[in-house]
């Protein structure tokens, strides 16, 4: 057998009030032989919301970290965890979203961060004013109601976290309804899915040990451009190495990727 995981027997506090506990409870009990305790005062929407009524006035990062320090002062626990996650237009506003789900751990012990991401492209229903019984159920068949659920706003204001179509069909004899989904991780079924996979890749992270110094967490930091063109043999744009790097010293080491050569399509000089 291996050596025992630097976190084994510990409990990580994951600042959520939507579930995420569920999505980081079996890696890191696979991978840590840690346990994942949830917040229950912490109020993380109070850094801002999917649906704008708190504004966002954090970076995701800054705030996934002040959530991840906040679960641990709650919790009284040497390690915590949250994430946050983001959406944006790709391809020029046409086609498909980018969902970036991001996770930050921390060690108050070891004085210590760790940022995992993922990154991928997903639909998301843009938001629709719906006026009749047969609007709304076409919307809500679009959206994966009611696995997927739906906030609604109205003239009377808002209202998250809808699973259920009498209540919309209530709201909708009242007047015009605006429905958009639901991000929330507990409301998405999409995004726990996403989360599922990010804890695995963070557990998997954290039993990789520094080189140098020997800290928990060693893994991705950064890229090196310049993979040589195929054609012409300049350096161009791509990923020539991967660059793993520790949380606590400045140790990196590169990892070359499999692909030797750069498609001249991307290549400033083949392809100007």
């Amino acid at each position: 057998m291996g050596a025992p995981s630097p976190f084994d027997g510990t409990t990580v506090a994951i600042g959520t009030v939507h579930g995420k506990e569920a999505a980081f409870a079996p890696a890191f009990r696979r991978w840590l032989g840690a346990w994942v305790a949830p917040t229950v005062a912490l109020d993380t929407d109070a850094l801002g919301t999917f649906t704008r009524d708190v504004p966002r006035l954090l970076t995701p990062e800054e705030a996934a970290t002040a959530k991840a320090r906040g679960a641990a002062a709650e919790l009284g626990t040497a390690t915590g965890l949250a994430t946050e996650a983001s959406y944006s237009p790709a391809l020029g506003g046409f086609g498909p979203m980018v969902h970036e789900e991001l996770a930050v751990f921390v060690d108050l012990e070891r004085d210590v961060r760790v940022r995992h991401g993922i990154r991928e492209y997903v639909h998301v229903a843009p938001p629709r004013v719906v006026r009749t019984e047969s609007e709304a159920r076409r919307y809500l068949q679009r959206v994966g109601f009611p696995a997927q659920g739906v906030v609604a706003h109205t003239d009377e204001g808002m209202r998250k976290g809808i699973q259920d179509a009498a209540t919309l069909l209530t709201l909708i004899a009242r007047g015009p309804v605006e429905l958009e989904p639901d991000l929330r991780a507990h409301m998405n079924p999409e995004r726990r899915r996403t989360l599922r996979r990010l804890s695995w890749l963070l557990a998997a992270r954290l039993t990789r040990v520094c080189p140098g110094c020997a800290c928990p967490g060693f893994g991705p930091v950064g890229v090196v451009r310049g993979l040589p063109c195929g054609a012409c043999g300049n350096a161009t744009s791509q990923v020539r190495f991967d660059v793993d790097g520790c949380p606590r010293c400045p140790e990196q080491r590169k990892r070359r990727r499999p692909v030797e050569a750069a498609d001249p399509a991307t290549c400033d000089a083949c392809n100007p």
